[in-house]
């Protein structure tokens, strides 16, 4: 019964001892492998850096640019055809689809005085034109890239100083 009780000891200790080995060898290699797979941990930290970083500087770059399309409006109108607050993405899609809820396409009138520098008359201008158009034609400031930017369903133009004649063609296309 003791040589039993001995075989039986005798087989744990070369299976612990075998196991051991097998650990140690283990070891050893992801030592041997530690310095390969920390360089490819750094390839790929380094990549998803480089890609957040491209897509931050992608977003953080473009201009910032009023809508062109009705797409994601609500069925809001502005509170008067010229305003002197900013009227909302939401409320501009609406806008572009009809005037006032019912009639023809608006055409967006926007203007950016506080980045840009605006000659003293330009709102007085810009005023006065939208009153030609009493329909659908809508004025406001905003804080979009661009000093005067004209707005319809599908078009878009930017100005950098006040011309009667390209907004007027804008409203007639």
């Amino acid at each position: 019964m003791e040589q039993e009780s001995n075989g039986k000891e005798l087989y744990e200790l070369k299976r612990k001892q075998k196991k051991g080995f097998k650990t140690q060898e283990q070891r050893k290699d992801m030592r041997n492998g530690a310095p390969k797979n920390i360089g490819l941990y750094l390839l790929y930290t380094f990549i998803s850096i480089g890609i957040i970083g491209g897509l931050w500087w992608f977003i953080s770059t473009r201009p910032k640019l009023p809508p062109t399309s009705m797409q994601g409006h609500i069925e809001e109108s502005p509170n008067a055809h010229i305003a002197d607050t900013p009227i909302s993405d939401a409320i501009q899609r609406h806008m572009l689809e009809h005037a006032d809820g019912k009639g023809e396409p608006s055409i967006i009138i926007q203007y950016n005085c506080e980045k840009y520098i605006c000659e003293p008359n330009l709102v007085e201008k810009l005023i006065a034109l939208a009153k030609e158009y009493p329909d659908n034609v809508y004025l406001a400031p905003n804080n979009y890239d661009g000093k005067i930017i004209l707005t319809k369903e599908g078009g878009l133009e930017i100005l950098n100083q006040f011309d009667e004649q390209k907004i007027k063609d804008f409203i007639r296309r």
